[in-house]
This record gives structure tokens, sequence and C-alpha cells, in this order.
């Protein structure tokens, strides 16, 4: 899996790339599938911007955060987003073929 973090208008310090890889690099070992994360940070005025996208085969799953706190705060929320995409869209293809299977026994009856 490739981890890609990347800023926006203002060069970033080695504590928050290297916090940025880490929280990324969850994502990957949390979910297998997952090819690649890309982590985009902005820095306009006083705000905090990030934004996490993981891509898989044909997919991309991305996680918008803006937060006037700390970078590692908007980081974590963005990523906490893309999870829960994952999350969903793997339950929703476990799911539908079990709904489909029922729905068709019960149709057969």
């Amino acid at each position: 899996m490739t981890v890609e973090v990347n800023a926006r208008h203002k060069n970033i310090s080695e504590g928050f790339r290297d916090y940025a890889q880490q929280r990324a690099e969850k994502i990957g070992q949390a979910f297998p599938m997952v090819e690649s994360v890309r982590v985009v940070m902005d820095f306009q005025n006083k705000l905090c911007a990030a934004e996490v996208i993981a891509q898989r085969k044909d997919e991309k799953f991305i996680g918008n955060a803006h937060t006037d706190s700390s970078m590692k705060a908007a980081v974590d929320m963005a990523a906490a987003k893309v999870e829960t995409q994952i999350r969903k869209k793997r339950a929703k293809a476990y799911v539908e073929p079990a709904r489909k299977a029922a729905q068709a026994a019960e149709a057969a009856k």
C-alpha cells in the first residue's frame, strides 16, 4: 500500500507528516483491500483542513475535515470518515446478497 502526504499553502513539519503517515497506515492495516491512501493538509489562516483519500480497485473514499484546534484533530476526523465509508460499503456488500437470497426463498414458498 502506498501512502502520500502533501500540504497546501505551507510546509509541514516532520511531526505532522509522520503522524499523518501513521494514521494512513492504520487505514491500510484495518482494510487490506485499500491500495493507496493520500493525505492532503491545508492551512488557511487559523483554520486547519485535512482531506484523506483511500483508493481501492475502482472506488475512492474521501473524507474532509476542518477544525481550528489542531491539524492532528483534522487528520483524525477525516480518517474516521473514510473508515466509516469503507465499513458501510463492506457491510452493504455482505448484506445485500443475503437479503436477495432470503427474498427469493420467501417468494418460492
